[in-house]
């Protein structure tokens, strides 16, 4: 405002030494013809009327050449300004438009990551809660509780969960049920972010950069786990999942039989041994990882689970849920993204305005949208670059994005054939397997207490 305000004095000021300059010059020259004139002996010859006529023509003319100039001067003044003000109408326009995007993408994203954050909470509240229930059950009669074998186990909690010790079934179901609630929000923000263009252009531009990696689909492909996500397009694979989710999430309420024998087993018990099963890895001499949220991949088997390709013929399953819930977090734009994503769309929208209605090739929407920037104007870089800086969208989740590191360096050091993944593998899920395995499980079900 200030500069603005300096940069109007200064024409005025100009403006009005303009107009000094001119009334100096006319009475200089009117005090020259004066003198001229009355220095003359001949004054009445001087002063006919045709040599008035001739001596007003030249001071028509001496005065109107600076008359016309000002004139000029000011038209041209008016038209830059005129000019000025609408260029600086249209940056201010196009400085409200984007900053409306901006905002609208914090809210979006930011309800992503958020839902996401409080499903990793819950699951670490299911898994403090059935430690915490555990532990005060055995107190009394082990002091320290060891397992002699996975069966022995299995059936200590399964006792517990069916007679409802300390009320661990209770306070379990509970939680349960919170879960699956920030299951569905996360799905709804998902499906609410992605009605929005611009944040399916900044998604867009951030999965089509070279090198980035959806470990989901680097599974699927290597044949980890059976099912289909992507279906050689790197962009379905998070509509394929979310479908997955939705699809299962009615299936956590009911218990399979996860034994030959012809038992029933409580609901809960898939969950609170594969919980188990993490405090192994949790309490082994040489942790295998570092900087790991057990309780991601937690929120990650309750998300969605798939059946291994094992031929062993032994029950186990795929924690892909987690890799899922990591690609999500790690996808989200960075600034960087968000950058080329608002160029891309300056770029398209001036080009239908010149009439170009060339439909793109979306493949290498990154490389158009650096294209896209190179081309923009200083403002509208500083512009760009200074909404982008005020998204942070890598710092929502530090748990999810710290696990994603981890996964990261355990599926690159495993082969293609090998699905025994250490932390991913599964030995008991509450989920049905894939359409052509079922024949070989027996399902048996049983609705929460």
């Amino acid at each position: 405002m200030n500069f603005i305000a300096n940069t109007k004095n200064t024409d005025f000021r100009n403006f009005r030494l303009g107009i000094l300059y001119f009334l100096i010059i006319a009475f200089l020259l009117f005090v020259a013809v004066t003198l001229l004139l009355g220095s003359s002996a001949d004054l009445p010859g001087i002063l006919s009327v045709e040599r008035w006529s001739s001596i007003s023509d030249s001071l028509n003319l001496i005065l109107g050449l600076p008359i016309a100039f000002s004139g000029a001067y000011v038209a041209i003044a008016i038209a830059s300004k005129a000019t000025d003000i609408a260029a600086k109408q249209q940056a201010q326009e196009t400085h409200s438009y984007y900053e409306g995007l901006h905002e609208q993408l914090i809210d979006n994203y930011y309800e992503i990551t958020q839902s996401a954050n409080q499903l990793v909470s819950a699951a670490n509240r299911f898994e403090e809660a059935f430690y915490a229930l555990l532990n005060k059950e055995t107190a009394g009669k082990y002091g320290v509780l060891n397992f002699i074998d996975h069966d022995h186990r299995r059936a200590h909690i399964q006792d517990m969960l069916a007679q409802n010790r300390n009320r661990i079934t209770d306070v379990l179901t509970d939680i349960h049920a919170d879960i699956k609630s920030h299951i569905s929000q996360l799905v709804s923000s998902i499906d609410q972010a992605f009605k929005y263009s611009v944040v399916n252009e900044t998604w867009h531009v951030s999965v089509h950069e070279p090198g980035r990696r959806s470990l989901l689909l680097e599974s699927c492909r290597k044949g980890f786990f059976q099912g289909h996500f992507g279906d050689g397009d790197d962009l379905n694979w998070l509509g394929d999942a979310k479908m997955e989710i939705t699809e299962r999430l009615d299936l956590q309420e009911i218990g399979l039989s996860i034994s030959e024998s012809s038992d029933r087993i409580h609901p809960l018990l898939p969950f609170c041994l594969y919980v188990s099963e993490l405090d192994d890895f949790r309490n082994e001499a040489q942790k295998p990882v570092k900087g790991l949220s057990f309780e991601v991949l937690l929120a990650g088997y309750f998300l969605m689970t798939n059946a291994t390709r094992s031929k062993s013929g032994e029950r186990s399953f795929f924690n892909s849920g987690v890799l899922f819930l990591v690609d999500l977090i790690d996808n989200l734009p960075r600034p960087e993204h968000i950058k080329l994503a608002f160029s891309h769309r300056l770029q398209k929208t001036e080009s239908a305005l010149s009439g170009d209605h060339a439909v793109q090739n979306e493949s290498d929407l990154h490389n158009k949208a650096l294209e896209a920037y190179a081309r923009l104007s200083t403002d509208n870089k500083t512009l760009f670059s200074i909404l982008a800086e005020n998204i942070q969208l890598s710092n929502y989740s530090p748990r999810i994005s710290k696990t994603r590191k981890v996964l990261e360096k355990l599926l690159d050091t495993c082969q293609a054939d090998d699905t025994d993944i250490p932390l991913l593998r599964i030995n008991f899920e509450l989920m049905s397997k894939a359409a052509d395995d079922r024949d070989e499980i027996d399902y048996k079900q049983e609705k929460f207490a």
